[in-house]
């Protein structure tokens, strides 16, 4: 058995059976590594091997990547396990062993004891994550069980999130903003997690109407790609109250929210591997604030704040009465 931290890789599209796998790494004591999925040739050997990996699953969508490399994983020691989906134009994997998403979905329900997740604290590592490699080699970030507890929970209170809401997200899961703080916090509230399966202006908006969600996720220059699409009657015709995410530039904030009727923009930045988050939230007619927090490794803190009001005048916020 896989269990008691041992490392499994795990290189997934969008899909359920994402979900699937890291919960079920998770329930037993295992570590999942995230892997990005456009990943191929030696930066997918060495995301594989650098994570100490004795096992790594993939969907089938990305079966050529891995079958490219199958000889490294398989002189590493590393057994791979294709999840096997019901796509007509699932791709050659007679070379490796399978699961249908069938067989998946047959599997026990029951929760594994508990003992399988005795001993971690919360400054253990829970996961890895990577960073892009655009200096090199893609590197993994230690997530502790700190990160991912803490963090959904800061959001969802931040953002005012509630079970009622519907979360959408294209972003990747591979990704902290999408996994932590999109799949996470709304698992943690109870709410409805809606998946795409990849971005397109195409078919973002029409996914974000059928689902009737009302919290949208970006990352980038998405909303950017969003307002070249030609204008339509269509353009408010949805539920968002909220889009969440980060890297949305000056120049497309009020842009965006404008056209598309988006009542509140929560802007974040925060690094994988970094302790530190900073966090703006924009409402119609409302001040908004900038905080920034620090966590140090002896579970210190430091917080400063500062609000704007509509005057557009600088104040601290331990000053502020609102």
């Amino acid at each position: 058995m896989y269990a008691n931290i041992d490392h499994v890789a795990m290189d997934f599209t969008n899909k359920p059976e994402f979900m699937f796998v890291w919960l079920g790494c998770l329930s037993i004591g295992a570590i999942p590594a995230l892997i990005n999925f456009n990943l191929t040739s030696k930066p997918l050997v060495h995301c594989v091997t650098v994570a100490d990996a004795k096992l790594f699953i993939f969907d089938s969508e990305i079966a050529p990547n891995v079958e490219s490399v199958k000889e490294a994983l398989s002189e590493a020691g590393i057994r791979s396990i294709c999840i096997v989906d019901k796509s007509p134009a699932t791709a050659n994997v007679s070379w490796t062993e399978c699961i249908s998403t069938d067989t998946l979905s047959k599997f026990s329900n029951e929760r594994p004891p508990d003992s399988l997740r005795k001993g971690p604290v919360l400054t253990d590592m829970e996961m890895l994550m990577y960073t892009s490699g655009t200096t090199g080699l893609p590197k993994p970030a230690i997530i502790s069980f700190n990160k991912l507890g803490a963090a959904p929970v800061l959001f969802k209170y931040w953002a005012r999130i509630t079970p009622s809401d519907r979360f959408y997200t294209c972003m990747p899961l591979y990704h902290a903003t999408a996994l932590i703080l999109g799949a996470a916090m709304i698992i943690g509230i109870q709410g409805t997690f809606v998946l795409g399966h990849k971005f397109g202006t195409q078919t973002f908006w029409p996914e974000v109407r059928e689902s009737k969600a009302t919290i949208i996720q970006y990352v980038g220059e998405m909303c950017r790609y969003l307002l070249s699409t030609p204008p339509s009657s269509q353009d408010k015709d949805h539920c968002v109250k909220t889009a969440l995410g980060n890297g949305m530039r000056p120049d497309v904030w009020n842009r965006f929210r404008d056209r598309f009727g988006v009542e509140t923009i929560a802007e974040l930045y925060a690094a994988t591997g970094l302790p530190s988050m900073k966090r703006t939230i924009d409402s119609r007619g409302k001040r908004w604030a900038i905080e920034l927090q620090f966590w140090g490794v002896w579970r210190g803190q430091y917080r400063t704040e500062w609000c704007f009001d509509t005057s557009n005048n600088q104040k601290n916020c331990r000053d502020c009465q609102n």
